[in-house]
């Protein structure tokens, strides 16, 4: 491979750019020292360029260089060799004023030189690691080769500075602005988190010290995890699960120690999420499976259902309170009530409990008679009413009472025994009346 003269590159952009595509550099082993030196060198004159043509003919050195790494790791050691390249890379990075697609391709470069390669992967992230970082968080164009570099060294374990807690939080804030920007976020961004979640338990380290607002949100995401079909064939590690589950229950039991102050601290949010995650997660497989073995968590999900249920009878409204006066609830499906239910932290709660212990109660006869020996059957009877607050809850509560008797003919004589006292208050009988098909709403004094 020969050399482009200087003034052949000074004089006539098209030449030094025809000169390169020329190079073949599978063939030079030995005199690839010299000429990767010069393919440098004319990318540091050319990158910075308002010429467009020369702007070209770096990213066709940049091009030669990455193609060059690719045939094995002596050819990737002589281009990290050079000296300070990183460092020029660093400012290159940072520098707002060389165009974009040059400063993604030097990053591309860099994840080139470390691949299958752990020694190049611990130079890049002691010089690089705070520049990947924020490149990472950025979720720009270089978010993605930023994270594959972060993730692979990752893998080696090269750097005890990669720690679990501030990688979770890296990824989180791309994640969130991926959310915000209404994107996807970058493909190794979800390879690495889902790493992290499913094929190793360091996380758990990371997850008990990272900030309040980022537990939730990983407990967001791990619930859109859990609901989205493809992923299922890559269950969440069964540590990591367990260690939820745990914290599920040891947050209830401080919840249900305490009066109705608890509604509005952090670690009910926190409670109520986890709650919602687990919740979903009954119904899908393994989860369900692994989580009907538990009967702390089927016990503490049931009282947790009959407190805000007690919570929502009391005399001053509140945010358990049923909406269940149809006017009103036509109201919210319409957007026109005061009452913005969906703005509650409460809204699908009570259903998400109900949801929750339906399944846990399938086929599972330690669950079904706990569920009669604590007396969480007239609880889950009471919940048969509509409520806007809690979408679903008949539905779930009528396969919940299916599951509670099923093959269980001490529930079924439980059940049986109840006496009528009266129709259950509801108002939504003394609010329509059914004429043709259609309902009514009636006037006070049409109400009979």
């Amino acid at each position: 491979m020969s050399a482009i003269p200087s003034n052949v590159f000074e004089e006539n952009y098209q030449a030094a750019f025809d000169g390169l595509e020329k190079l073949d550099i599978s063939t030079s082993n030995g005199n690839f020292p010299s000429q990767s030196e010069y393919i440098i060198q004319v990318f540091l004159d050319c990158h910075k360029s308002e010429k467009d043509a020369q702007v070209e003919i770096a990213l066709k050195c940049l091009k030669l260089l990455k193609q060059s790494c690719a045939l094995g790791q002596t050819f990737q050691d002589e281009i990290i060799g050079k000296e300070n390249l990183l460092e020029t890379f660093k400012r290159i990075l940072k520098d707002e004023s060389v165009r974009e697609d040059v400063r993604v391709s030097c990053l591309q470069l860099i994840a080139n030189l470390c691949v299958q390669n752990p020694p190049n992967q611990e130079i890049i992230l002691r010089e690089l690691r705070g520049v990947l970082l924020e490149c990472i968080e950025s979720n720009s164009r270089f978010a993605n080769a930023s994270t594959m570099i972060v993730y692979n060294a990752f893998l080696s374990k090269v750097s005890a500075s990669l720690d679990a807690q501030q990688l979770l939080e890296v990824l989180l804030v791309n994640i969130e602005t991926a959310r915000l920007a209404q994107q996807d976020p970058p493909e190794f961004v979800s390879i690495f988190l889902e790493y992290l979640m499913c094929k190793t338990a360091e996380i758990l380290d990371g997850y008990e010290r990272i900030s309040f607002e980022k537990r939730i949100q990983f407990l967001r995401y791990l619930m859109e995890y859990i609901r989205t079909e493809d992923r299922r064939s890559t269950p969440v590690n069964r540590e990591l699960f367990h260690h939820l589950m745990l914290d599920f229950n040891q947050k209830c039991d401080s919840v249900l120690k305490t009066n109705d102050s608890f509604l509005d601290q952090d670690q009910s949010e926190e409670l109520f999420t986890l709650l919602m995650l687990l919740s979903d997660a009954t119904c899908v497989h393994p989860y369900g499976q692994f989580l009907r073995l538990y009967k702390t968590l089927f016990l503490n999900m049931g009282y947790l259902l009959r407190q805000l249920h007690e919570i929502g009878k009391n005399e001053n409204d509140n945010m358990f309170t049923p909406v269940n006066k149809i006017e009103e609830m036509l109201k919210v499906k319409q957007g026109t009530s005061e009452i913005k239910v969906e703005g509650d932290i409460s809204f699908t709660l009570k259903s998400s409990l109900v949801k929750a212990l339906a399944n846990l109660l399938y086929q599972n006869k330690v669950n079904q008679n706990l569920a009669r020996e604590t007396g969480f059957i007239p609880v889950l009877l009471e919940c048969t009413n509509l409520d806007a607050r809690n979408p679903l809850m008949k539905e779930w509560t009528i396969l919940a009472i299916r599951n509670l008797c099923e093959e269980n003919i001490e529930n079924q004589k439980l059940i049986a025994s109840l006496s009528k006292v009266g129709d259950a208050e509801n108002s939504l009988l003394s609010e329509y009346n059914a004429e043709g098909g259609t309902i009514r709403i009636s006037s006070s004094s049409e109400k009979k």
